[in-house]
């Protein structure tokens, strides 16, 4: 049985994507920041103060004194060029196949009609291969578990996680294009000419047009797995109580980077991945005015790296500082961050720099509900509102979230065991 070209296409891609790729954007991917717009800075908690601030583990809340998060889960799939869909009718409308059939019925009698028809079908085919070149599909996943024991006098928490950012686009060859076109203008210009076609007579001899297709698959992302163990402590400067965290940490990247010809019918994954093993710190500042406000500032990765992919991509990870502010009474928490400079992304999607904002309802300390907005600066159309629940019985902590919009679908979910 003839595999159709998009399906390999797809599967490839799923294949990247399960596999691959990595996180460079700052935000958090615990489902309270999640549902709350991502914001943390000065909101955040012990159960994720190393992702957001480390300097929240000496501003935490009094009633904090150990925090257990097993597991973390995230994932995220954008789709900005609603390239699912145009897949999706390619598929339905199986135009390979059709194209493959006609040919064969043209070939065996050799009619105008029969002719006529070959060019209809391959007209569709381009038609329908121009509609899916150059769009992206990217996906991101993410994983992780946090200890902490907060204290003003001295805080820490364990934080082990990785995070994956990858992305794939489709690319129709200037070869394909021309090739299914001379089909077309054969078919116009007459049964006899379309007989001289040197594809349709090669598919006499068994070789089917569309094995000979050059179009790939392009799919380009990282792993990146860290170890932090975060340090804070509150300090009085100037005579204010300024909590002061860092978080050093070991960082493992691996860079993926593929190009696939959509008949390719395997690979070999290692092939396309290089690895990388440095380390990196974190920085953050938390100040709490005992009244219900809070702010806070927070660098990610404060040295600069730059990774090269196998194909000579370069992937960097630059030092992404955020500030927050947050307002909490008994029952409501509400927040805004802001990021201070833009991130790029590590394969085929946009730029961030985001602004969130988010509130928090906390009943009973039982349960919450979160609603949230986050607004990308630098591409309004991945902004998106987020909406989250948790559950809190007892000291156990369950956490869900998610955010959508035309675009992108991210979903989130967290068990924790606070004391």
């Amino acid at each position: 049985m003839r595999k159709r070209l998009i399906y390999r296409a797809i599967a490839s891609s799923l294949v990247l994507f399960s596999a691959q790729a990595a996180a460079v954007p700052f935000g958090s991917v615990d489902p309270r920041s999640m549902a709350m717009g991502g914001v943390g800075v000065a909101s955040g908690t012990s159960a994720n103060a190393g992702f957001l601030n480390p300097a929240l583990l000496a501003a935490a809340q009094s009633n904090e004194d150990f925090s257990l998060e097993l597991p973390i889960i995230y994932a995220r799939v954008s789709d900005p060029d609603k390239l699912i869909d145009e897949i999706d009718s390619y598929q339905n409308d199986d135009l390979e196949g059709k194209l493959t059939a006609s040919i064969d019925a043209y070939t065996a009698t050799p009619t105008n009609q029969n002719a006529a028809q070959v060019g209809a079908d391959a007209e569709a085919l381009l038609n329908q291969l121009l509609r899916l070149t150059n769009k992206t599909l990217e996906g991101e996943f993410a994983g992780g578990f946090v200890v902490g024991i907060p204290s003003k006098k001295f805080g820490a928490s364990l934080t082990i996680g990785a995070r994956a950012v990858g992305g794939g686009v489709l690319n129709v060859t200037d070869e394909d294009q021309a090739r299914i076109q001379q089909i077309i203008d054969d078919a116009l210009a007459g049964t006899l000419t379309l007989l001289t076609n040197p594809d349709v007579a090669d598919q006499i001899a068994g070789n089917d047009i569309v094995d000979k297709l050059t179009s790939n698959l392009q799919a380009r992302g990282a792993i990146l797995a860290e170890v932090g163990l975060s340090l804070a402590r509150e300090f009085n400067v100037g005579g204010h109580d300024v909590a002061i965290g860092i978080t050093p940490k070991l960082v493992k990247v691996t860079t993926f980077d593929y190009r696939l010809d959509v008949n390719t019918a395997e690979f070999n994954a290692d092939e396309g991945q290089k690895e990388y093993s440095n380390i990196n710190f974190d920085l953050g500042l938390a100040k709490d005015y005992n009244n219900g406000w809070k702010v806070g500032f927070s660098v990610k990765n404060l040295i600069a790296q730059e990774y090269k992919t196998v194909l000579g991509h370069t992937v960097a990870i630059d030092p992404q500082a955020r500030v927050g502010i947050s307002h909490a009474t008994e029952w409501v928490t509400v927040a805004l961050d802001a990021d201070l400079n833009s991130a790029e992304p590590v394969s085929y999607g946009s730029a961030t720099q985001y602004v969130g904002i988010g509130a928090e309802l906390d009943i009973w300390d039982t349960v919450q509900l979160r609603v949230g907005y986050r607004h990308n600066l630098k591409d309004s159309d991945t902004s998106v509102p987020t909406v989250g629940i948790g559950f809190s019985p007892f000291g156990v902590h369950i956490d869900l979230a998610a955010a959508a919009n035309d675009n992108e679908t991210a979903v989130s979910g967290q068990l924790g065991f606070r004391f």
